[in-house]
């Protein structure tokens, strides 16, 4: 087994889960209130992820980190963006640190143990991007981080979303990079390679056209 695959199964896999967790409430979310209770039961029944669910969602993200993902060019794409802020030397991020640095950033916990950033449009919470825990199964404490530490945080964000994909990037982004400042890590991207501003504006590019596309097409 490979150094890459090696790290996925013991870290990818638990951002995976809480990706997974994360992405069905959102989509959960948007749907309308007025489906039936068959649907209901349904979309409530399919809340835990499968097997197979997971190992298409692990093979995603494989590709994902190696590179190997196509870049989506369609009207109707879809993209999962993620950079990990991580703790330098083989260190760790001490909890109370890491609290103050998500408080700071104004990123709420969720009841799934996932921060997010959260804004309200019309009366109800829309969750824009999440922070994972670098180490399965993904999540965070829910009382307390004191006495928690971890090697690094997940940064995931999902387009197209409630915001415009550039906002949203660029938020996403901006929070990625004071944390790394507040908490003294680096940023990384899916080859654990240090993420530098040319390849951060080479994502903006492919999103702004992104949306020209998305907006040509409606």
């Amino acid at each position: 087994m490979d150094d890459l695959r090696l790290i996925l199964l013991l870290f990818g896999a638990g951002v995976i889960l809480a990706v997974y967790a994360w992405t069905r409430y959102q989509h959960r979310s948007r749907t309308p209130a007025s489906v039936s209770s068959d649907s209901t039961r349904r979309e409530r029944d399919s809340d835990e992820p499968d097997e197979e669910a997971i190992e298409q969602e692990l093979a995603r993200m494989e590709q994902v980190m190696s590179g190997d993902a196509t870049e989506p060019a369609a009207a109707d794409s879809e993209r999962l963006l993620v950079i990990s802020v991580v703790a330098p030397q083989g260190g760790a991020f001490a909890g109370d640190a890491l609290y103050r640095g998500l408080q700071n950033n104004k990123l709420q916990l969720d009841e799934r143990g996932i921060y997010q950033r959260v804004r309200i449009a019309a009366g109800k919470q829309e969750a824009i991007f999440g922070v994972a825990n670098l180490v399965k199964p993904g999540i965070f404490p829910a009382d307390d981080l004191r006495g928690f530490s971890t090697p690094g945080i997940t940064l995931f964000l999902q387009l197209p979303g409630p915001l415009d994909p550039v906002e949203a990037f660029d938020d996403f982004v901006h929070t990625a990079e004071r944390l790394a400042v507040e908490l003294g890590g680096e940023l990384q991207d899916q080859k654990q390679c240090v993420i530098t501003h040319q390849s951060l504006m080479q994502i903006r590019e492919g999103i702004v056209e992104d949306r020209f596309l998305r907006r040509a097409a409606s």
